[in-house]
């Protein structure tokens, strides 16, 4: 890792869990007792001490140090260092996890607490002069392109069937089977990308970004708080926080500012005129499918 802060997994990165079960010598008893802790619970490298470690598998920090370079590791700052990028990066093994096993009033407290607190920090930072022109922009747009893979495709899909109601020309990309050069080809100006970009991105997401920032396509990105503003260009940014309880990231900020984005463009003018949504709900009742 350099100076920045490393959202994405480093090449080369290789989970503790898979460097243990790549041991193929017999572990002395000490050695044997952490392989059996930091294969359960990776995040405790993370978080702990060598000597916190020794004590909770009932070893000793010899032991560890020993386990460690066993690992193929130089050391065990490096290991924890590596640890810690992966909790950044967003694999859920490396994630510190609340006890929700238990159905009582704490672990339910802590859950949505989490999530209140993701709504308050993500609602503070955001801004009128990022939603307002991103909203106006939308409403103009000729075409909209909704982007969004693996977890983001779920959030992507509701945007898109949202903004379905509203306008026309509303695309979730990539179409199915599809590549998404393909599905882009034609977007200029006067259309518009939504990007659902958050942890953990495959790479194509900040190539999408950039090339089509690059043919003058304007982007509106909706990422985690984690991932610096670098990582995914675009000419508007909302950052929402993701942090969760347990060993995921939850999406309750994400999907509120989703639901305002759609909300506010409900209200303008362009949209209002073009009276989509009552269209739909005509065709509702003279179909009966609702």
């Amino acid at each position: 890792m350099n100076g920045s802060t490393a959202i994405k997994r480093s090449k080369g990165f290789k989970p503790i869990d898979e460097r243990i079960e790549a041991l193929t010598e017999a572990l002395p008893d000490s050695e044997r007792k952490l392989a059996e802790l930091l294969a359960a619970q990776p995040a405790l490298l993370a978080t702990h001490s060598a000597t916190e470690l020794a004590e909770i598998a009932g070893s000793s920090k010899a032991a560890v140090t020993r386990f460690i370079q066993r690992l193929g590791y130089d050391g065990f700052a490096t290991a924890r260092r590596e640890a810690r990028e992966a909790q950044r990066w967003g694999a859920p093994a490396f994630q510190v996890a609340t006890d929700l096993s238990a159905t009582s009033d704490d672990a339910f407290g802590e859950h949505l607490r989490r999530d209140l607190q993701n709504l308050a920090l993500t609602f503070e930072k955001l801004a009128a002069g990022v939603v307002e022109p991103a909203v106006a922009t939308l409403a103009r747009a000729r075409r909209v392109g909704v982007v969004g893979y693996r977890n983001s495709h779920a959030l992507a899909q509701y945007f898109a069937r949202q903004l379905v109601l509203l306008k026309d020309h509303v695309a979730l990309l990539p179409q199915a089977g599809q590549t998404v050069g393909e599905d882009l080809a034609g977007f200029g100006a006067d259309d518009m990308l939504v990007i659902l970009a958050f942890r953990r991105r495959v790479p194509i997401v900040a190539q999408i970004a950039r090339l089509a920032k690059k043919a003058g396509i304007p982007v509106l990105v909706l990422t985690d708080a984690a991932t610096p503003a670098k990582d995914v260009d675009a000419n508007w940014r909302i950052a929402c926080e993701t942090s969760g309880s347990g060993r995921f990231d939850s999406y309750a900020a994400a999907m509120s500012v989703l639901n305002l984005l759609v909300s506010a463009l409900a209200q303008r003018p362009e949209v209002l005129a073009g009276n989509r949504l009552r269209a739909a709900e005509r065709l509702h009742e003279g179909l009966d499918e609702l």
